[in-house]
């Protein structure tokens, strides 16, 4: 297992990793996750073996800034670039259909889905990596199905460490007391009219549903709604 504290020679070596199809497990602000290049169908593939990942669960793109957003999603005009950014840079991943460019990204990535979820927060390793990088193609870093209220970074090595080429020690996540029990990102689901609340997290609820009124924050109504378009699926 190769474990690195992050430095500039780490940051370095991990970015030719991504070059050549490698998988790397790394803090961000809330988790440790697990991540490679988004175009990578290798890393891809390797990512949802290494997770035994059988049940829907897509893999969220990570991009250097919420300008960025556009190129990716297919965003409705009444999101403003600065609502875009409090989003993002709030911690929240939002999903939206995808944008012609990331049609370009392995299917697997986003396991047939029509849409795309997008990360863009916090200075962590895994963050900085990916916005000098480019894309990449990321997921927390534990076996599918134990993620807690916090996947950790003895978890992180415990669970994927030994399949990954690089485990980047950051030391232990913080911790928000304001986020109560639930301390990775909050995702919301802008892809359906009105728009979901996937997974509440450091994103306050009480804020979102101050920008989005209509927002559904029934979390068994998600499920009726996602297996209604997607079919068949595991959850």
């Amino acid at each position: 297992m190769d474990i690195r504290i992050y430095n500039d020679e780490t940051h370095k070596y991990a970015l030719e990793l991504l070059k050549n199809d490698g998988v790397i497990v790394a803090p961000s602000v809330t988790n440790y996750g697990v991540f490679c290049s988004a175009t990578s169908a290798s890393g891809i593939a390797r990512i949802f073996k290494m997770k035994e990942r059988t049940k829907f669960g897509p893999l969220t793109l990570g991009i250097g800034h919420p300008d960025d957003a556009k190129t990716y999603a297919d965003i409705p005009p009444e999101f403003s670039d600065e609502l875009i950014a409090e989003l993002l840079l709030g911690k929240t991943t939002t999903v939206f259909f995808k944008a012609p460019a990331a049609t370009l990204f392995p299917e697997q990535m986003t396991m047939g889905a029509p849409t795309i979820g997008l990360f863009c927060h916090g200075m962590s390793p895994m963050y900085e990596i990916g916005r000098d990088f480019g894309p990449i193609a990321l997921t927390s870093s534990n076996i599918s199905g134990t993620g807690g209220h916090q996947v950790t970074r003895e978890q992180a090595i415990n669970d994927l460490g030994q399949h990954a080429d690089l485990v980047i020690d950051g030391g232990p996540i913080g911790w928000d007391e304001t986020a109560g029990p639930f301390q990775s990102n909050t995702v919301v689901d802008f892809s359906f009219n009105p728009p979901h609340l996937v997974r509440p997290g450091r994103f306050s609820t009480e804020r979102l549903k101050s920008l989005f009124p209509t927002l559904v924050t029934d979390l068994s109504a998600y499920k009726d709604v996602i297996t209604k378009r997607m079919g068949n699926i595991r959850l």
